[in-house]
């Protein structure tokens, strides 16, 4: 039986989610196909249906699983004002200490990183495009050119990754309060947006 073109995409994100999940708790050289496909709910065989290799999985995982990029596309406001004062909450909640270990779990922009500094062009070709994306979604609807969200987006996910990597507690909320902060001073503002 054939695939429909709606049921194969939908098996391909089924395991690209899965593998996220993996990749992001363990690490890409931790996780081998069977625990991608397990993680998946799927057969080993269903793997090679859809992805060439492993590292073509990761490429893919890279590129698309992101869920502050979601976030930031799903923003309802009407005006540049108001999108960027979503855009603030949803930063404000991507920072906040209580909210670390969900959000290191799921964001692969900081999970990741180490992982894509080590790997082929294909897997940093995925992960440009992902910055430039989500940098583009920060810029929705703003006065400001997507390139100029970088530095603050890159602040944001590095203060993620050095959180979770501190033992301290107190330390893991000094990062991220201090990033939080740094993060808004460095946020291109639109005209009218609040000081």
């Amino acid at each position: 039986m054939r695939l429909k073109p709606d049921d194969k995409q939908r098996l391909v994100e089924k395991i690209r989610s899965g593998a996220a999940k993996a990749f992001r708790a363990h690490g890409y050289d931790a996780v081998n196909l069977d625990a991608v496909m397990k993680q998946s709910g799927l057969t080993r065989g269903a793997f090679y249906a859809h992805y060439k290799s492993k590292q073509a999985l990761f490429a893919d995982v890279v590129r698309h699983e992101h869920p502050l990029l979601r976030m930031l596309e799903e923003r309802g406001g009407a005006d540049a004002r108001t999108l960027y004062c979503e855009m603030c909450t949803i930063f404000e909640g991507y920072l906040g200490p209580d909210n670390l270990e969900e959000v290191f779990s799921g964001c692969s922009l900081a999970a990741l990183i180490g992982d894509v500094v080590r790997a082929g062009p294909e897997v940093k070709a995925g992960f440009d495009q992902a910055m430039q994306d989500t940098c583009a979604a920060m810029a929705l609807g703003q006065d400001h050119p997507a390139k100029h969200y970088l530095p603050a987006l890159v602040l944001a996910t590095a203060a993620v990754r050095n959180a979770q990597a501190s033992a301290d507690p107190d330390l893991r909320s000094e990062i991220l309060n201090g990033a939080h902060s740094a993060f808004l001073a460095l946020l291109p503002k639109p005209a009218e947006a609040p000081a």
